[in-house]
């Protein structure tokens, strides 16, 4: 069972969906979460930990705890499918989890970490009440009310960022940050530092992930097209462009990707 949804005004602002998710072992034993651009949170209800593993080689991994917060990345993260699992989740906007995190994001980018060292013992009762509560549907509501209410004491996002973003968005094959930066009016070094404190990755490195992502959901979406059609609608210089970005922030080439499902473009199997 799988079940998301977007949240009601303001949430939604920051916040691009909740999910629930109910499922058995899996055939695969673990999964890579490909780079989206944006912060999540997973909230275990089983009892056994989250787990996620350093790269490929590592079969030990390492336990999270029940909650974690999973920042930024710009390389797949690798997460334990092995087990019967029970969770729910928030997909943040890029720059949304600003307002929750209670930190400068560039802390969190690139790491996993467990939930409760950003939001206290908030987290456990929070857990608590979702365990209590019976239906996927009735356990997103409750997320969604303690998620606006925790929304209404939020830092206010930074202006200027969201300018940014609105811009990256608007020509998301295109990975370039210098027009972007002239036309938010701040100097290159400052741009660069608000943007990392608000999204967690640098405006470059942001850019790039985003053309992956938007490269990553197209492949899902269609089967006939051509790596080199796909390089060429996708701001890629050619076909070898493509495959080595790829590889870089991916792990995989673009012929191995196969997603677990459409409506989860970012996860992969990994078989063996």
């Amino acid at each position: 069972m799988y079940l998301q949804r977007r949240p009601a005004a303001p949430l939604d602002a920051v916040v691009a969906c909740l999910w629930a998710s109910e499922r058995g072992a899996l055939v695969h034993a673990r999964e890579r979460i490909l780079p989206s651009g944006c912060d999540s949170v997973v909230i275990a209800l089983h009892e056994a930990p989250l787990r996620r593993f350093a790269d490929i080689d590592d079969r030990c991994g390492n336990s999270i705890g029940n909650a974690l917060w999973q920042g930024v990345h710009d390389a797949p993260v690798l997460r334990d499918t092995s087990a019967p699992a029970c969770v729910v989740g928030i997909s943040f906007r890029a720059g949304g989890a600003a307002a929750l995190a209670g930190v400068p994001m560039g802390e969190l980018a690139g790491r996993t970490v467990a939930l409760d060292a950003l939001w206290g013992s908030a987290v456990a009762r929070l857990r608590e009440r979702l365990q209590d509560t019976a239906g996927a549907a009735a356990r997103l509501d409750l997320l969604e009310a303690w998620l606006y209410r925790r929304l209404a004491s939020a830092r206010p996002g930074d202006p200027v960022v969201a300018q940014a973003l609105a811009l990256f968005a608007s020509m998301p094959t295109r990975a370039e940050v210098g027009p972007v930066q002239l036309a938010v009016g701040c100097s290159p070094q400052r741009f660069v530092a608000r943007f990392r404190d608000a999204v967690g990755l640098t405006p470059k490195r942001y850019a790039r992930v985003l053309r992956f992502h938007t490269l990553v959901q197209r492949l899902a979406a269609v089967d006939d097209a051509g790596l080199a059609e796909l390089a060429l609608d996708g701001g890629y210089v050619d076909q070898s462009h493509l495959s080595n970005e790829f590889r870089r922030l991916g792990g995989l080439t673009p012929m191995a990707y196969r997603p677990v499902a459409g409506d989860r473009p970012t996860h992969v199997a990994i078989g063996g």
